[in-house]
């Protein structure tokens, strides 16, 4: 009753799945991931065990084919169940129950499994493997192209409602929220995929911005105006964002392009600049800096 898609890039070591249904909060049920460790997509009449316990043998050491071999002896109906799981050094599982509605089925990439039921169409999980491995970039970006393509070929036979996509760091690093670097969900939409989008484009800039924002707050302006870099941030569509470039463009000696942005900033969404301000407060910011860029 869902398709999905789960994938580890090779070059960075970042793992991913992504996932559309028609049911209601996909993102709930189907997609589990732990940074270094592995990510899991399990669905048709999915048992949340080869989530949770999936990730947990995952993490003792056993490879994904080893895990959902072993994760199978033990289930009371595997064959109503569809899950892929790829671990940490690459190493692709996947399983079609013989009890899985049609269409039903999954296709294997280099680097990716792609697995759906009733679907529309047969080549909904050879399109979403072409579709992956057919795409450039960023891991996210190409777990979005297989979904799409998905769509293309007709997508789940009910149609359309939610979608979700998680992507984690190779690597823990100790802190889970920086080992997450998308976990996003859409979990009940007329279209749910183009919503989705739109999020995981926006993630990219939100953690630009803050991670520059948090550069400038520990004295180092010069990198954090670097890590900006050419962003251009629309105040009137995202005023939060604009918020934090202020406050970098202020520590980095870039006033008249703070003062700008804050001038906009009070325009658009004075309790934005009412926050910043209030920055000064607890020593975030000099008041100095605050009150010349986003007035008293």
């Amino acid at each position: 009753m869902t398709y999905s898609i789960i994938a580890r890039d090779r070059d960075s070591g970042l793992m991913g799945v992504a996932t559309q249904s028609q049911a209601f909060a996909v993102g709930a049920s189907v997609p589990w991931a732990l940074p270094g460790y592995g990510v899991i997509a399990t669905q048709s009449m999915g048992e949340p065990m080869y989530g949770e316990l999936g990730l947990d043998v995952l993490r003792s050491g056993l490879t994904a084919e080893e895990a959902l071999k072993a994760l199978r002896v033990v289930d009371p109906h595997p064959e109503r169940r569809q899950v892929a799981m790829v671990d940490g050094r690459g190493g692709l599982a996947v399983y079609t129950g013989d009890a899985c509605v049609g269409a039903a089925g999954h296709a294997r990439g280099e680097d990716s499994v792609a697995l759906a039921n009733m679907m529309a169409s047969n080549d909904v999980w050879d399109a979403m493997i072409e579709a992956y491995e057919g795409t450039d970039g960023w891991i996210a970006k190409r777990l979005m192209a297989a979904l799409h393509a998905a769509e293309d070929e007709g997508g789940d036979v009910r149609g359309r409602r939610s979608a979700a996509i998680m992507v984690v760091c190779a690597t823990p690093s100790g802190r889970p929220w920086h080992d997450h670097q998308v976990d996003l969900r859409v979990d009940d939409d007329p279209d749910p995929l183009d919503r989705l989008d739109r999020m995981v484009t926006y993630t990219v800039r939100y953690h630009q911005v803050v991670e520059a924002f948090e550069l400038a707050l520990d004295g180092e302006a010069e990198r954090s105006l670097e890590h900006l870099g050419d962003l251009e941030i629309d105040v009137d569509e995202h005023p939060e964002l604009a918020l934090w470039e202020a406050i970098v463009l202020g520590r980095a000696g870039r006033r008249e392009d703070a003062e700008r942005v804050g001038r906009e900033l009070e325009r658009v969404a004075p309790g934005l600049a009412e926050a910043g301000r209030r920055f000064a407060d607890v020593d975030l910011v000099d008041r100095e800096l605050v009150e010349r860029v986003l007035g008293r």
